[in-house]
């Protein structure tokens, strides 16, 4: 009998390899790709941070641009400057002052505030300045539990967003009370430029060499006053409330407690230094006398330097390495560059700076 093969199937099954299965990372992979993205994150976070940084730079220089537009409304309307503050007459304790820029307010389409507060305009008759006796004094107003809110409330265009401190500058309350005073207005990150040495109050002998001036004594300021130029002449710039771990305590939007000047032991922490500032100590010092004397003048959260805008209305940020001659010579004449850029009248123009 014959036999012939047979096959399961049309042709020979072949033998198929299964796919290698991927073992999980080893533990030095996963290090190796964390430290790579750790290395990645610490080149990029720097780049972040100056990249937010000059987001807040500008934002501070458009806020200083527009407090600069509002002191030029100010002007062409009444044909000079807002005063530094008008005098309340009282103790040194117990008033306040209306500020600069309660008199701006309106110009920065911030009427409706001007008119709930109902200022006034200094009780003490000046010869220099019209006199609106009625209204609210600010140690009134910060005592009335209808307008103290108001008070309260912070105000963008006053505050640098570089600066980190409380909404409410619990430095510098207001009344003073003996530096007990436990009501605090809204912060302020803008002082107006006085003078190139300490604040004084005033006299016809013996005046603020700055733009801004006290209404009592002194008569106001015009752009004509302004003989060494617009372009070279300071107007507002910055203190913040902090520096390097030492308080530096920004300004009071609403006006300052007082009327001590730098000349009082007191005058950094109450009077004219919660709306001015002075030259008397270099720009971001964080070291003075026993005094607190710095406290009194310009400093920034901004690396290098502070934003101040001039008269012209133009912003600048100026290096606090800037030719700065802080002798405390409170009468001689400005012999550096920063003291030049605040005093109005002095003679001695500048090029550039």
């Amino acid at each position: 009998m014959l036999f012939s093969k047979s096959y399961c199937g049309s042709s020979p099954q072949r033998f198929q390899r299964l796919p290698h299965a991927r073992g999980a990372f080893t533990l030095v992979e996963l290090l190796v790709v964390i430290a790579i993205i750790g290395t990645l994150i610490a080149l990029l976070l720097p780049a972040v941070q100056q990249a937010r940084e000059a987001a807040r730079r500008m934002q501070c220089t458009n806020n200083l641009k527009q407090l600069g537009l509002a002191m030029h409304n100010f002007h062409d309307t009444y044909g000079k400057l807002p005063p530094m503050s008008h005098e309340d007459w009282g103790n040194d304790d117990t008033q306040a002052n209306w500020g600069w820029a309660v008199l701006v307010m309106p110009q920065m389409e911030l009427n409706s505030t001007v008119e709930a507060l109902n200022p006034t305009s200094g009780v003490v008759t000046s010869d220099y300045w019209p006199r609106k006796a009625t209204g609210n004094t600010l140690h009134a107003a910060a005592a009335d539990p209808a307008l103290k809110p108001i008070l309260q409330t912070p105000i963008s265009a006053f505050i640098c967003p570089s600066t980190s401190g409380p909404e409410l500058n619990d430095s510098k309350p207001i009344p003073y009370d003996s530096g007990n005073g436990d009501t605090f207005l809204a912060r302020s990150d803008y002082v107006v430029v006085n003078d190139k040495d300490k604040i004084y109050r005033g006299s016809s002998t013996n005046r603020p060499d700055g733009c801004f001036v006290w209404t009592r004594m002194n008569p106001p300021v015009r752009f004509a006053d302004i003989t060494d130029g617009l372009t070279n002449t300071l107007l507002i710039g910055e203190r913040c409330y902090e520096l390097g771990g030492e308080l530096i305590g920004s300004g009071v939007v609403f006006g300052h407690a007082g009327n001590d000047d730098g000349d009082q032991p007191t005058g950094a922490e109450v009077g004219y230094f919660y709306v001015a500032g002075s030259g008397y100590y270099p720009i971001n010092s964080t070291v003075s006398d026993a005094n607190n004397s710095h406290r009194q003048g310009f400093a920034s959260n901004h690396s290098g330097g502070v934003n101040f805008v001039l008269v012209d209305g133009s912003v600048h940020f100026i290096p606090d390495t800037i030719d700065h001659n802080p002798d405390g010579s409170n009468f001689g004449a400005a012999n550096s560059t920063f003291e030049r850029l605040i005093q109005k009248d002095d003679g001695q123009v500048l090029n550039s700076f």
